[in-house]
C-alpha cells in the first residue's frame, strides 16, 4: 500500500514537470578562467546566462548569486556555445554525463526554466545550425572567429545516437586541441520533455527506495534491544527514547526548586512590606512644631 502511494505521488509530481534547459560550463586546457562559487542556486534566467557571457568577454556585469563566474585576470583563449535541443539523455550517455555534472571538465551549471535552447544560442551572437556529421567542423570554424558564437543541433530519435557519438568525439578533440591554451564550452542542453519526466521519475523512485531502506535499517537497529537496553527507536540515525536522562532530570529539579524558592522569597518580601507599621517622621514632625511655635 505504501509503495503504491509513493508511486502515485511520484507520478503526480512528474506530471507537472516543466521543460528545463541546462547550461553546463566546461573548461579545456589550462584551467582557471571560470570559477565555481559557493552559491547553490543554479536556477537562473536567459538574461542571467547572457550576463555571464557578457562578463566573460568583459562586455558587461554579471548578475549576482550565480553558480559560476569568470576569473578577473585569466581570460579564455576562445569560447563557444554548443546548443543541443530535443535531447533524450537515456539514449545519449555521453551527453548525460555533461548534464549530470559527471564529466571532469564541467566547472558549473546553470538551469533555465522552459525550452530556451534556441533562444540562448541566438543570444550568444552568430549562430549556425549543424547536423551530427558537420557538428565538429562547425565548432572548429566558430572557435576560429575569435568571438563568442554558437552551434545549434536538433536531436530526434533517429540521430540521437549519432549526435551523442559526435559529442564524445568533440570532447576528445577539445582536450587535445586546447593544449596550453584555455577553451571554454557552454553546453546548452534542452531536454525532451518525455525524457525529462522519465529521468525525474527514476531519480525520485531511487531516492524513495533509499529512504525506505534507511528507515528499515533504523527499525532493525531499534528492535535489536537486549537486556539493559532502554526503550526507544532510531529516527534518521538518532536514538530517540521517551524517558529522560539523569542529566535532564537533574537540570529540571535545579530549575524547578530555584524558581519555587525565588517565588517564595518575593512573596515573603511583599508580605513584610504590606504589614509594616506606619509611624510619624520625628524629624519632620519636630521641625513643623518649631515653625508653628515661632
Amino acid at each position: 500500500m505504501i509503495a503504491k502511494t509513493c508511486l502515485l505521488l511520484v507520478a503526480l509530481a512528474v506530471a507537472v514537470v516543466d521543460a528545463s534547459t541546462t547550461v553546463s560550463v566546461m573548461e579545456f586546457g589550462k584551467r582557471g578562467s571560470v570559477r565555481r562559487t559557493t552559491s547553490t542556486a543554479s536556477q537562473t534566467s536567459v538574461a542571467g546566462v547572457q550576463s555571464f557571457w557578457n562578463a566573460m568577454s568583459k562586455a558587461g556585469l554579471q548578475q549576482p548569486g550565480m553558480t559560476v563566474v569568470p576569473d578577473l585576470f585569466h581570460k579564455p583563449t576562445s569560447s563557444i556555445v554548443v546548443g543541443i535541443t530535443g535531447a533524450d539523455l537515456d539514449a545519449m550517455p555521453n551527453l548525460a554525463k555533461v548534464v549530470e555534472n559527471e564529466n571532469k571538465n564541467v566547472v558549473g551549471q546553470m538551469k533555465v526554466s522552459g525550452s530556451k535552447g534556441k533562444v540562448l544560442c541566438e543570444k550568444a551572437g552568430h549562430s549556425v545550425t549543424k547536423t551530427a556529421e558537420t557538428m565538429i567542423d562547425g565548432v572548429k570554424s566558430q572557435m576560429e572567429s575569435g568571438e563568442l558564437s554558437s552551434v545549434h543541433i536538433d536531436v530526434d530519435s533517429e540521430n540521437a545516437v549519432d549526435v551523442d557519438a559526435k559529442v564524445h568525439e568533440m570532447l576528445m578533440f577539445l582536450n587535445k586541441y586546447a593544449g596550453d591554451s584555455t577553451i571554454v564550452v557552454h553546453f546548452v542542453v534542452e531536454e525532451e520533455e518525455g525524457s525529462l519526466r522519465r529521468r525525474l521519475t527514476s531519480r525520485r523512485l531511487e531516492d524513495q527506495e533509499d529512504e525506505n531502506g534507511e528507515d528499515a535499517e533504523d527499525a532493525e537497529d531499534g528492535n535489536e534491544c537486549g537486556e539493559g537496553c532502554s526503550v526507544g527507536k532510531y529516527i534518521n540515525g538518532v536514538w530517540v527514547t521517551p524517558f529522560k536522562t539523569m542529566n535532564e532530570i537533574q537540570y529540571f529539579n535545579v530549575v524547578l526548586w530555584t524558581s519555587i524558592g525565588l517565588i517564595v522569597l518575593v512573596m515573603y518580601a511583599i508580605w513584610l512590606t504590606i504589614d509594616m507599621p506606619l509611624m510619624a517622621d520625628t524629624l519632620l514632625f519636630g521641625e513643623s512644631v518649631k515653625v508653628m511655635g515661632d
